[in-house]
């Protein structure tokens, strides 16, 4: 549950649930309910192209948990995931991917591309769903980490029963790809880098036994979003929505696969001689300014500056002078499973 952290207080939630509004198989109370039990503050649901549960007065707190309710849309190709928050409406379904992103942005909607780098070869069944157009203007944010879509990608008719049972184990990290192409574009726009569960819990028959795959309880457990506010979070739901939306919008936040370690009380802030400055923040270069990384527990950590790793010790706190301007962000690794992953600081750009 949430935690204070240094100045600030962290939150851990899911992003990108899926419910019977669409193609999920629980309903909403009862999806809330199991992630109460594994500890989460918040829960952004998105169905496809619907906003019914919101339209039926089902965002809210349920108990400690906030929930809130946007939807996914896309294209008529199937093609052009785009996760859509704090938006006035479900727009056409015709609209091209242009006109969707632009309709968010000038509706102040949180924009996020979904599943942007997929790539799946091995099943014909299982066509991937990319984003393609990379000229679009006003989108908010990528989601770097899809847990489904990783899981996807790693799934061949050989290994169909060894990852249906241990899910867990295929993820690993976002891929490099996605990462490289999120860093060229903080170097000329903010935009916020996210983790999803992408939560469904299709069931499928595995011989004479019907599971589900990635029950939403395992989701839970394994990729969490955490956002940082410099105030607890309103009891008050209007209040709370606006704090949640803002931390997304300004990129305030991390994420990471919980299962190698719990990250609510992780550090990564910026200071000089005037000022201080968390992850999504900004602040001056001086001749004092450094970075401060503090960890849970120890792992290989690496600072990222401009898109390329510029130190890495296996430790769990790193003090760095910095003397170049740019964007910096770290990543912690568990061995080669990625642990935390933070959104961008900013020096003097």
């Amino acid at each position: 549950m949430s935690k204070k952290v240094g100045d600030y207080f962290h939150y851990g939630g899911a992003i990108h649930i899926h419910t019977t509004e669409s193609d999920g198989t629980k309903i909403l109370e009862d999806i809330v309910e199991l992630g109460q039990q594994v500890g989460l503050d918040f829960m952004l649901f998105s169905d496809h192209m619907n906003l019914n549960n919101r339209e039926n007065g089902k965002e809210g707190f349920y108990d400690k948990t906030l929930v809130l309710v946007g939807y996914e849309h896309n294209d008529l190709n199937d093609k052009h995931h785009y996760l859509l928050f704090d938006s006035p409406r479900v727009y056409p379904e015709d609209m091209s991917p242009k006109e969707f992103v632009k309709a968010g942005a000038d509706d102040n909607s949180i924009g996020i591309m979904a599943h942007p780098d997929e790539i799946r070869t091995q099943l014909k069944e299982y066509p991937s769903y990319p984003w393609l157009d990379w000229d679009v203007e006003g989108f908010t944010g990528l989601e770097l980490w899809n847990q489904m879509s990783e899981w996807m990608e790693k799934l061949t008719r050989y290994n169909k029963i060894k990852m249906t049972f241990s899910p867990r184990k295929s993820i690993v990290s976002p891929t490099e790809r996605i990462l490289k192409k999120w860093d060229e574009l903080n170097l000329t726009q903010k935009s916020v880098g996210i983790a999803s569960v992408d939560a469904h819990a299709f069931p499928v028959k595995v011989g004479p036994l019907k599971i589900e795959i990635f029950p939403y309880k395992v989701h839970f457990k394994t990729l969490r979003t955490f956002l940082i506010l410099n105030e607890s979070l309103s009891a008050d739901f209007n209040t709370a929505k606006t704090q949640i939306y803002n931390a997304i919008r300004n990129c305030n936040l991390y994420f990471a696969n919980v299962r190698w370690g719990e990250a609510d009380n992780f550090e990564f802030y910026a200071f000089n001689s005037n000022e201080k400055a968390k992850i999504g923040g900004k602040i001056e270069l001086d001749l004092n300014t450094k970075l401060v990384v503090r960890l849970p527990s120890k792992a290989t950590l690496k600072i990222i500056h401009n898109g390329n790793k510029i130190a890495q010790t296996e430790s769990d706190e790193l003090q760095l002078n910095i003397s170049e301007k740019g964007i910096y962000r770290i990543e912690a690794w568990k061995g080669n499973k990625g642990w935390i992953f933070s959104n961008h600081i900013r020096i003097s750009i």
